[in-house]
């Protein structure tokens, strides 16, 4: 129990270490998805599986009562009164992207800390938000705080992907009726743009075998990342030429990448920058600026209408303007558009996967129409649009509420804000995205070198903790 005496300032400074190592604990676990090694048990495969396991051994430690495992897929640790009419659902997740581990200057699952940067997959999205959030529980739970409702932190396991854990829980143990995820800035993330993955596939059959042929092109590893490398093999071009243009590309582009002769022709690594899919702007697709490179030789005829999509179409069509599918609403601005896996093998197939973000007022099937009108060499497959727009309304006290507390904690104002990406927010009827970067600082999810910033230790622990208690206390 927390004495009766100690502050929330106390509470906090007095658990920055067993936080601190905690979070490092949980970094250390490689809780990428890993469907090879998936059962029953390790639905989404053993690393986010071990990842939720450490936070309810965490619960057990710090001794609190309430607190589950649903399906292996999802858990909860609770305070507050069990007949609560209302539940708060504070969301995180413990799952993370893939790592191109070959451009990290870390061990990308050790928990680095250089200069108050602590580095490691997830540690920006959205490992340090979930220790956050489970430190804030802990603080009301030690002084015994009384609530209206009930408080769940539930964790997820499958966010990055198919959110499968999500719908999980819910079939278990309902949907809360309000709360946040802390997975972003501290900027009330009111509203949400719908999300759909489309595959986009064409015939890569050679008909032309004495022409160059593009053998591979391969990209991506997750719908809702930008590439950051590229990988591909040509035949039939010789080697000299081609490292010539390489060159001349990279110095012009800013790219680094490395080309290597291979028979009859050569092998290629073109290094992009990679970001979150929700902002592809603020990166740099490997994969189409690889296309645009082998624009320069000449392929047969598939392949090279291929790549001219690619190179010409995808290629920083951060809006979708060019594929004829960008719309702007005055609710929720522009559609945003991420090529996030290309697989190109000769004489099987070409798929793109798009990753496509689009205000109210549009759909994933209006994108498959307008596609294949478009572009009627590709079809267009819709594979998922689950995730609808979102919209709690600016006067909602819970809105009111999150703005005024920051304000009250940092002195300083926050703003409502329309979000490209997803959050599990969106999933509660009154659910908003709230926390816990600082806004002006750099998010680095998803991204090489991926950090969160230590000295947001002790404010977002404030925030969080005033935040929790204010939303168990609505009616």
């Amino acid at each position: 129990m927390l004495r009766q005496e100690m502050s929330e300032d106390e509470f906090i400074e007095k658990n920055y270490n067993q936080w601190l190592t905690d979070f490092q604990e949980l970094l250390s676990i490689n809780s990428v998805r890993d469907d090879h090694l998936a059962d029953t048990v390790h639905p989404y495969g053993p690393g986010p599986k071990a990842a939720l396991k450490k936070m309810i051994s965490f619960a057990i430690r710090d001794g609190f009562t309430r607190f589950g495992v649903i399906d292996n897929r999802a858990g909860y640790i609770e305070i507050g009164p069990k007949d609560a009419r209302q539940t708060v659902g504070i969301l995180i997740h413990v799952d993370v992207v893939p790592v191109d581990k070959e451009l990290w200057n870390y061990e990308p699952f050790a928990g680095t800390i250089v200069d108050d940067h602590l580095y490691g997959r997830g540690s920006d999205d959205m490992k340090g938000s979930d220790m956050l959030s489970y430190y804030a529980l802990k603080a009301l739970k030690d002084r015994s705080s009384t609530f209206k409702n009930k408080v769940r932190l539930i964790i997820g396991t499958d966010e990055e992907n198919d959110w499968q854990d999500m719908e999980a829980y819910f079939t278990a143990e309902g949907r809360p009726d309000l709360g946040f995820s802390p997975d972003g800035d501290f900027i009330v993330e009111n509203a949400e743009k719908g999300i759909a993955h489309l595959d986009l596939i064409s015939d890569s059959k050679i008909l032309n075998p004495s022409n160059g042929q593009l053998l591979f092109l391969r990209a991506g590893k997750a719908s809702n990342v930008v590439p950051g490398v590229a990988r591909a093999a040509v035949k039939n071009v010789a080697f000299n030429r081609a490292q010539e243009i390489f060159q001349d590309f990279l110095k012009k582009e800013q790219l680094t990448g490395q080309i290597e002769e291979d028979s009859d022709g050569f092998k290629i690594i073109l290094n992009g920058f990679s970001v979150h899919g929700s902002t592809p702007d603020e990166g740099r697709n490997a994969a189409t600026y690889l296309a645009l490179f082998l624009l320069n030789f000449d392929f047969d005829e598939r392949t090279n209408r291929w790549l001219n999509f690619l190179a010409k179409t995808i290629h920083q069509d951060y809006f979708a303007e060019k594929l004829g599918i960008g719309i702007t609403t005055p609710e929720m601005g522009k559609t945003t558009l991420n090529a996030g896996i290309v697989d190109l093998e000769i004489n099987k197939t070409a798929k793109i996967n798009l990753n496509l973000r689009y205000p109210i007022g549009f759909s994933g099937l209006k994108a498959v129409e307008i596609i294949e009108n478009n572009f009627p060499w590709i079809k267009a497959y819709l594979r998922d649009d689950g995730l609808k727009p979102h919209l709690v309304p600016a006067d909602d006290p819970v809105v009111t509420n999150l703005l005024s507390i920051y304000k009250q904690v940092t002195g300083k104002e926050t703003h409502l804000n329309v979000s490209a990406g997803a959050s599990f927010g969106r999933l509660m009827p009154r659910g908003v995205c709230y926390g816990t970067r600082f806004i002006g600082q750099q998010s680095t999810a998803h991204q090489i070198d991926e950090y969160f910033n230590l000295q947001n230790y002790q404010p977002a622990m404030r925030i969080l903790i005033k935040s929790i208690e204010a939303l168990a206390n609505l009616d």
